[in-house]
């Protein structure tokens, strides 16, 4: 029996929440990385940000696989795994500094499967183990990526000042291994494996919002609500990713220097901490779905900042701000997501549902890399993530007004 006030499910919220910041963290130190691989294979810019842009892909994709099979089996199982991978892509690639096509592949394929296998069993599991305080815990566990956001970049720049980018890469491999397949032995699919219930309450007190039941992917892909949701998440996620990988490079264009172009990645993970840590709590206040509307034109607006930033002070600005917006989004995707198709088969349902951010990352960080290249100016690719943000407030309102079949009321309004 757990003690009151010590409800078994916030033990699962810390791990996953350390899970997201080890696998981000990794995923995302890619931006510090980025010069010195440019250097090492002579690569063009596009190139260099493909490698992050096909890594972030795959890992969306691998989403519905691995969602789906912890849905099936079990969380601490898939996440193990996806940590193993991690582990071993970061080791290859650090091995792989003579061919760019391998280290592509290598860097792409292990970390991409290694992030893939963990994200959504890992955000899956919360949902199931909340639902009167699921938006507050969704938003403590995945602001883990806002750290690893902040951390990874950092310490990667850190450490590169005394060691070569290939024994950064290493240790980052030795760190993933141990804390993560501690973190995953934590895992368990639902609270009723345990013999508890969501929110650490009795069935009576927590059947007031039911929705431990849902939708198949099958049914929920059949409704246009899903497709809509989909649209509003990939339009959302385009600036993320166009920041992440560009926001260091566009900062050096300016004459700012690498300790500052990498403080940048930096700031947006501590935005992405506030924001999930925060903002999270509003979902459960006025309704997730408001809430992801008005972040989504905030997101907007923080673009038209980023186009006007001339100086660090207002890039760094910029970079918590728009780190925070991000931070509330990401927390609150998946807790919509459970209201609208319960959680049975959320984990399958939230794999398919990602698939829009790899793609989001894909045009985000490539193409932006491309528009640079044929440009030399980061104007229209920014100006274009402000555009997009609109477009995911305009596909949330009409996922709002979408038919659902689903038995259970709407639940993303309070």
């Amino acid at each position: 029996m757990h003690r009151p006030g010590v409800f078994r499910g916030w033990k699962i919220v810390a791990a996953v929440h350390l899970l997201l910041a080890l696998i981000f963290g990794a995923a995302y130190s890619f931006g510090a990385f980025f010069s010195s691989i440019q250097s090492n294979f002579g690569a063009d810019s596009f190139s260099t940000a493909s490698i992050f842009s096909g890594t972030a892909l795959v890992y969306y994709l691998v989403g519905v696989f691995s969602g789906g099979l912890s849905d099936r089996t079990s969380a601490r199982a898939v996440t193990s795994a996806g940590i193993v991978l991690l582990s071993l892509g970061f080791l290859a690639s650090s091995l792989l500094s003579d061919s760019l096509m391998l280290f592509l592949l290598s860097f792409c394929l292990l970390v991409g499967l290694g992030v893939g296998l963990v994200y959504v069993p890992a955000v899956t599991t919360v949902q199931r183990w909340f639902v009167l305080r699921r938006s507050s815990a969704s938003g403590i566990a995945l602001a883990g990526t806002g750290l690893g956001t902040l951390v990874g970049p950092m310490v990667a720049g850190l450490l590169m000042r005394h060691m070569s980018w290939q024994t950064t890469m290493q240790l980052y491999a030795l760190t993933i291994a141990v804390l993560g397949l501690l973190a995953a032995s934590s895992l368990h699919n639902r609270p009723e494996d345990l013999g508890l219930h969501p929110d650490g309450l009795a069935p009576p007190a927590q059947a007031i919002r039911p929705d431990a039941t849902g939708l198949s992917l099958a049914e929920a892909a059949r409704q246009s609500r899903f497709w809509c949701y989909f649209t509003a998440i990939f339009f959302g996620s385009i600036g993320l990713f166009l920041a992440l990988v560009h926001i260091n490079p566009y900062a050096q264009q300016l004459g700012l220097s690498v300790t500052e172009a990498n403080l940048l990645i930096g700031l947006i993970g501590v935005g992405n901490i506030g924001g999930r840590l925060l903002l999270g709590r509003l979902g459960d206040r006025i309704g997730a779905l408001r809430s992801l509307v008005l972040l989504a034109l905030t997101l907007a607006v923080l673009c038209a900042l980023w186009l006007l930033a001339q100086s660090f002070a207002t890039l760094a600005i910029f970079a918590v701000l728009f780190g925070a917006a991000n931070g509330g989004c990401i927390s609150l995707y998946p807790a919509l997501a459970a209201s609208w198709f319960g959680t049975r088969n959320l984990g399958a349902i939230l794999g398919a549902l990602y698939i829009a951010v790899g793609i989001a990352a894909l045009a985000g960080g490539s193409v932006a890399g491309r528009l640079f290249d044929l440009q030399h100016s980061y104007t229209l690719s920014i100006a274009l993530a402000g555009g997009c943000a609109l477009l995911s407030v305009l596909a949330l309102l009409l996922a709002s007004r979408a038919h659902s079949t689903r038995g259970t009321p709407d639940l993303s309004y309070p």
